[in-house]
């Protein structure tokens, strides 16, 4: 199986992390509504579901295909060394998540059709961002200190099917932030 997929990485490699991103992105939405239904398979949002199976097949592998291929080759080219790995986390992490991420949630609201949307990103992204920090740092330092770039994308998939179970639950409850003043206005007087 696994060299039948890594045939198809040769062969067609950005159908290939497609359709492997949409499954992921879907998978990884129906484990959230499941784990938030209390285990039960009643009441599955087949359009929610396909959202983000969708973000996986549009949005997320074809952007994360042309990315790590411009880090490793371009940007940041050269053996996985310590520095090299570091420099590649770095320019990931703080220079091209905080800009994915905010377009992938901005992507599914305009999917779901909800108004609002660069307010809700904005109120969404630095908790999402810090989140994802804490999860991707250690992922794209494995992923960028032994994993061959023809496999990149496919050990992201991997990872990202915990996070897109994180991004699905954020996504289906946003809570409405108090702002600093209303923080101050709550506070009990003495």
């Amino acid at each position: 199986m696994f060299e039948w997929y890594s045939n198809k990485l040769d062969t067609h490699p950005l159908l290939t992390k497609a359709i492997t991103s949409g499954i992921i992105g879907g998978s990884g939405d129906l484990i959230c509504q499941y784990l938030s239904n209390n285990k039960k398979q009643k009441n599955i949002d087949w359009l929610r579901t396909g959202r983000f199976f969708l973000m996986g097949v549009i949005w997320v592998a074809p952007v994360t295909h042309v990315w790590y291929g411009l880090v490793s080759t371009r940007l940041l080219p050269g053996p996985s060394t310590v520095a090299i790995v570091s420099k590649r986390v770095l320019v990931d992490q703080f220079g091209f998540a905080p800009i994915f991420l905010p377009c992938f949630m901005g992507g599914l609201f305009l999917l779901e059709g909800r108004p609002n949307i660069p307010q809700q990103v904005r109120e969404m992204a630095p908790d999402a961002i810090v989140a994802n920090w804490a999860l991707w740092i250690p992922a794209m330092t494995v992923n960028f200190a032994i994993v061959p770039l023809k496999y990149q994308v496919l050990f992201g998939n991997v990872v990202a099917l915990a996070w897109t179970v994180y991004l699905s639950y954020i996504s289906a409850a946003p809570q409405p932030k108090e702002t600093t003043a209303q923080v101050v206005t709550n506070l009990p007087m003495e």
